[in-house]
């Protein structure tokens, strides 16, 4: 096997994440967001969008990768002002990150 048939393998090998949210949930149920991992095409994507404003790109990683157990959509465009001006920037900010990938923020800033 190739060493590109053996990474896309990996990839396509990879789970479809769960995240609680219970900052968003109700009382006895937390918010579940699902999302596939993200694609390097994706981040560009993203990175692109976002303009170089880390917190923007934190809302489009919700807008785009953020599912629900049918694989629905959470969040579209619409939402995006109110994830920028009127949710909780920690709980925001930690999700995102968790999509991504990355255990830490800063990871993410563009080098």
């Amino acid at each position: 096997m190739k060493a590109i048939e053996k990474a896309k393998a990996h990839f396509d090998s990879l789970e479809i994440k769960t995240i609680e949210v219970p900052e968003w949930g109700d009382e006895d149920n937390p918010l579940i967001i699902h999302a596939k991992p993200i694609t390097l095409q994706e981040t560009s994507k993203l990175y692109k969008m976002a303009k170089d404003d880390d917190l923007a790109m934190m809302a489009y990683v919700l807008i785009y990768k953020a599912l629900d157990e049918n694989g629905d959509k959470l969040f579209d465009l619409g939402d995006k002002s109110t994830l920028l001006n009127s949710v909780d920037r920690d709980v925001l900010v930690r999700v995102a990150t968790v999509i991504m990938g990355n255990d830490n923020p800063d990871i993410l800033k563009k080098s």
